[in-house]
């Protein structure tokens, strides 16, 4: 199977350039510079095809220039990345051996570790539990071993490193781009898993990533903090059932006056009054702010 790697640039020129590094010969490579604030230019020449958004259009809008660009150049297979993943050797032919395997497998995730400490996960594979997160990320900060070593059908995969096969993207289509960033694999996941596709967690498949929670700049914490609630709002209305969405609906009601309180305290509470308004734009049907967050 021919497979591209989808290599989505924003910021950090360093970081595309140790993904891209991490990739093995034989591996054709789009860069997506994604209006980065380092671009890209020519620094690829020779390795990978370079592609240039005039404007930022998120994760899932990046990734989708590149996908784009992959299938029309024949690839088989699309490896979805962000810039900070590290692949390890190996991990690309075992995604592919298990996409091989069987045709009904849409996705392969990996085994994530944390960069900075890479005997613990980053992540396994995910979860959606409805409670106040959407999500549950099994493994994250687990210590590395047996429990983690079974591959296994998930109901989501890590976003930060995804092999699809063409004829899955065929059929679910790409990355649902309204989601700009978090939670827009969950959502082709459940898509995926909805029109009788596999969603496969294969740990022979390693791959380190870095950061998460507080981690980051101040401007990426409220990035995050925003996209990650407006986007679980987004996720509950188009795939959760009455029951479900009522869950979520309680959660949050019990759970963010608390958060707020512990926030206040701290002198963070305008990270808990970003993921409120985030919520009210998803209900509303708003435009993302992306000026105010610096995204545009």
């Amino acid at each position: 199977m021919r497979l591209t790697a989808v290599v989505v640039h924003w910021q950090d020129l360093d970081e595309t350039r140790g993904c891209v590094a991490s990739l093995e010969p034989g591996v054709d490579v789009v860069v997506v510079d994604n209006a980065s604030r380092e671009p890209v230019a020519d620094v690829f020449a020779g390795r990978a095809t370079s592609l240039r958004s005039p404007e930022n259009l998120g994760y899932a809008g990046g990734a989708n220039l590149g996908i784009r660009a992959a299938l029309a150049a024949g690839a088989d297979v699309v490896l979805v990345l962000n810039n900070d993943v590290r692949l390890r050797p190996g991990a690309a032919a075992a995604a592919l051996e298990a996409l091989g395997a069987d045709r009904r497998i849409a996705a392969v995730g990996p085994k994530v570790l944390a960069r900075e400490d890479p005997s613990r996960l980053w992540l396994a594979w995910g979860e959606v539990t409805w409670r106040q997160s959407l999500v549950a990320l099994r493994g994250a900060g687990e210590p590395d071993g047996p429990a983690w070593d079974a591959p296994r059908d998930v109901e989501w995969i890590a976003g930060c490193a995804m092999w699809i096969r063409r004829e899955a993207l065929a059929a679910v289509g790409l990355l649902d781009e309204t989601f700009f960033a978090y939670h827009e694999e969950v959502d082709w996941c459940a898509r995926a898993r909805a029109a009788g596709w596999r969603v496969v967690y294969r740990p022979a498949a390693v791959v380190t990533h870095t950061g998460r929670g507080g981690a980051g700049s101040a401007a990426q914490i409220r990035i995050r903090k925003y996209f990650a609630a407006r986007n679980a709002i987004l996720y509950a209305r188009r795939h959760g059932s009455l029951a479900e969405r009522a869950k979520l609906a309680a959660f949050l009601a019990a759970t963010l006056p608390l958060e707020l309180v512990h926030h206040w305290t701290h002198g963070t509470a305008d990270e808990v009054w970003l993921k409120m308004r985030g919520m009210r734009d998803a209900l509303a049907g708003r435009r993302p702010p992306f000026a105010e967050l610096g995204l545009r």
